[in-house]
């Protein structure tokens, strides 16, 4: 069973990776990340960059290159 710090942790975690995403999708198009990506694909790319282990500005920055 997962403990609330646990919880907080990911939740924390999950609000960095969007505000990564966000900050490189806005620098490299101009417009947010929600012009592109809905809720439930921000989900699972947070999903997906958990299980590469890369940092999160280096995934965030090929998700862009590659949704662009």
């Amino acid at each position: 069973m997962e403990t609330s710090n646990e919880i907080n942790e990911m939740y924390v975690e999950r609000f960095a990776f969007i505000e990564t995403l966000s900050r490189e999708f806005v620098a490299m198009t101009g417009c947010g990340v929600y012009v592109f990506l809905n809720p439930l694909d921000l989900d699972q790319l947070f999903d997906k960059y958990q299980n590469l282990g890369l940092s999160m500005r280096v995934f965030a920055r090929q998700c862009v290159r590659n949704l662009t």
